[in-house]
């Protein structure tokens, strides 16, 4: 079981859905992945697989648009010196560092490609305990229009350099893939996580089953979705250590 505390600084270290219907996303994801919900505060529930934490959900505030989305946030040991860094690279910070109980704090921008980006500094554990395996974010994919523009960004800011791997393009750290990066103009531009699944082609026909629809798909290749409350996902494949 692959258990994590500890993130380097720039990797992606944790995942949120933000959604208007929160009761109708947990049972979605919990029905596809296996979750379990715990609360963490008022309106922001911890999902678990097997007791370990692997995401969270919030319910969307008031006055915005009645759709969900997946948040994907980067590890930083500095909230205030990144949030500083990520305007002076062309990026606009929409949510200044606030804490987040006593775990640690966070801060939203979106980056120069358009893309909602997500921070975290952790006190303790540090982001997404469990990773991985079936049921857990086995990746992340970066979709913009442009990649070498959108890792300038990530490369001024954490290191990052834009590679090829496999015949696609990788956001790549300190030579370890930390994301693909699929170039396109169709949709919105953003960070989305993968899950990982035993069996991929099984778990996209049930998500199907409780109305999720399949944006892209390939063989070989994580199928993305998007789930009924409009948040976008990949599925891929995973095995149980």
């Amino acid at each position: 079981m692959p258990l994590r505390t500890r993130y380097a600084v720039g990797t992606p270290c944790w995942v949120d859905c933000i959604t208007p219907d929160l009761t109708g996303s947990q049972a979605f994801y919990t029905a596809l992945l296996g979750w379990e919900f715990t609360a963490e505060s008022s309106g922001y529930q911890l999902a678990t697989l097997g007791g370990r934490i692997v995401a969270g959900f919030g319910g969307s505030p008031a006055g915005l648009p009645p759709s969900a989305s997946w948040n994907v946030y980067l590890a930083t040991k500095d909230a205030d010196h990144t949030c500083v860094e990520v305007g002076r690279l062309g990026g606009r910070v929409v949510m200044s560092p606030v804490p987040a109980g006593d775990d640690g704090r966070l801060f939203l921008a979106v980056d120069p490609s358009g893309v909602v980006v997500g921070f975290w500094e952790g006190h303790r554990d540090e982001g997404v305990v469990l990773a991985d395996e079936p049921g857990a974010v086995s990746g992340h994919e970066l979709r913009v229009p442009d990649a070498v523009r959108a890792a300038g960004f990530y490369g001024e800011l954490f290191g990052y350099r834009l590679a090829t791997r496999d015949e696609h393009l990788e956001l790549e750290l300190d030579g370890s893939g930390q994301a693909r990066v699929v170039e396109s103009d169709q949709g919105r531009p953003l960070w989305l996580p993968y899950f990982g699944a035993t069996d991929p082609a099984d778990a996209v026909r049930r998500a199907l089953t409780h109305g999720a629809t399949v944006l892209r798909s390939g063989p070989g290749e994580p199928t993305v979705l998007r789930d009924p409350w409009g948040a976008e996902f990949g599925l891929t494949a995973a095995t149980t250590p």
